[in-house]
């Protein structure tokens, strides 16, 4: 074989070799700079490409970006053309109209300059160049369903280097592997940048609400002031997002003890801005009244609310409202008050000191050692409601060690377990009960684990709130 044939088989296997990197790296581009400048470099084993530039044509404002560009003597900057900054799309826009580029993109076809029809468009003025002047210049269309996307060129400065056909057949080859590729990564590089900015703006809505947080928490009774009133108490806090619609209030006025815990409608932000109202109306009421009875507070509660939510009972009223225990614990005279609207309060009682103390109005569970009892407050909110009326108050008489439950419904609704039901009031109470020879702390950890257990990979579906005290 002579080796002039062995030069050229040499030749056409390292082209080969070269348009399969393409192909490859067409494949696997993660995006569009790092891909067109491997390009670059597999394309000057291929043509002459010290110069070598990539734009990309956008339809809205009818001018070009370029996410490569190499030159000898320019830089994109410097050459000479109209720019703009786009924040849509996060890049420079620049106006080639009437170049040797655009007129490429324009009609779709290949062109090598300096050429006998070219010397003609550029001399009459019909198409211009940008940059420096080059001694030959090769553009080729980048192409996606007929449709031209971009032009990808290579031009030199020497004036022995010409480009020829074989450059520009070599060159519309490798554009199709290009543009189908930019089209990829673009659209993965768009759907990332989506992406992104959704986890932006996640965080700062998440940021904001807890923030949030810190106010809500600001508003709830500290420990320490808890500490100083109640001797043996519990709480168990748990908002669904961060925030929510459940809270508790604890409150010492002129010797009462006053524990409330409330369930606004909602959770998350919604539920917030109704806790929000409910704790700014509380303080207010016994600001303004102090002790009254639980049932009255209740009323004048609920006029407030609807009154500042508008509600008029209509079928077009804003159905949000708060569900409401009170207990007001009288120590001096061992006597609990209590109105619940919508919840109840749970009352466990050794059965040794049942003997010869006034009886509770509904007794629902027992052991050997405790029992139940379950005051219920009334079915209707602290808003608007098909049916008001008076608020009903319960008056008991304590014994010592009686402990005290209120809650909101967020526990007994979870769903878990195999089955993934819902945990249901018949096993709170069962558990409640099973806890009451423990001391408040124990309680409380005893009543998360089984929590937790019970709700295992399941969502949380909504606050939860609990407020245990033993007398």
């Amino acid at each position: 074989m002579s080796p002039g044939r062995s030069e050229k088989y040499h030749d056409n296997d390292k082209k080969w070799e070269s348009l399969l990197r393409i192909s490859e790296e067409a494949h696997t581009a993660a995006n569009i700079e790092e891909f067109v400048a491997t390009i670059h470099d597999i394309l000057a084993d291929l043509v002459i490409a010290r110069n070598f530039f990539i734009c990309l044509y956008e339809e809205t404002t009818n001018k070009y970006f370029f996410p490569y560009f190499e030159d000898e003597y320019d830089n994109i900057e410097t050459a000479g053309v109209n720019v703009g900054y786009d924040e849509s799309l996060e890049v420079t826009l620049h106006d080639l109209s009437g170049t040797l580029t655009d007129y490429v993109r324009r009609t779709g076809n290949p062109v090598r300059f300096p050429n006998e029809e070219m010397n003609t468009l550029y001399k009459s003025g019909e198409i211009k160049l940008f940059g420096s002047q080059s001694t030959s210049w090769l553009g080729v269309p980048l192409k996606l369903s007929g449709n031209t996307v971009g032009v990808m060129a290579v031009q030199s400065y020497d004036s022995v280097d010409a480009y020829s056909v074989i450059d520009e057949e070599l060159l519309v080859f490798v554009s199709d592997h290009i543009a189908r590729a930019i089209e990829r990564v673009m659209a993965e590089e768009k759907i990332r940048k989506q992406h992104l900015l959704v986890l932006h703006q996640k965080q700062a809505i998440t940021d904001s609400i807890s923030y949030a947080r810190r106010i809500q928490k600001a508003v709830l009774p500290s420990s320490a002031y808890m500490d100083n009133i109640l001797s043996d108490y519990f709480t168990i806090y748990k908002p669904k997002d961060i925030i929510g619609g459940d809270f508790y209030w604890v409150r010492e006025i002129d010797g009462f003890r006053v524990v409330i815990v409330a369930d606004s409608t909602g959770h998350g932000v919604p539920g917030a801005l109704m806790s929000m109202l409910g704790v700014t109306l509380l303080n207010e009421q016994f600001r303004t009244f102090g002790i009254r009875q639980p049932g009255v507070i209740l009323g004048h509660l609920r006029s407030k609310v609807k009154e500042i939510l508008a509600q008029e009972g209509s079928v077009n009223d804003q159905k949000e409202g708060i569900d409401m225990a009170i207990a007001i614990i009288d120590q001096e005279k061992k006597e609990l008050q209590f109105a619940g609207a919508n919840r109840p309060l749970f009352l466990f009682r050794k059965r040794e000191q049942l003997a010869g103390a006034e009886m509770i109005p509904y007794s629902s569970l027992e052991d050997d050692d405790y029992k139940l009892h379950i005051i219920k407050g009334d079915k209707q909110p602290i808003g608007v409601h098909w049916e008001e009326r008076e608020f009903t108050n319960h008056l008991i008489k304590l014994q010592e060690n009686d402990s005290l439950y209120i809650f909101s419904d967020g526990y007994v609704d979870q769903y878990g377990g195999k089955k993934r039901k819902k945990f249901k009031t018949r096993n709170f109470k069962k558990l409640l009960l099973s806890v009451q020879a423990e001391s408040m702390e124990n309680q409380k950890k005893l009543i998360e684990d089984a929590f937790e257990k019970w709700r295992g990979s399941n969502e949380q579906i909504d606050d939860v709130c609990l407020f245990g005290v033993r007398l």
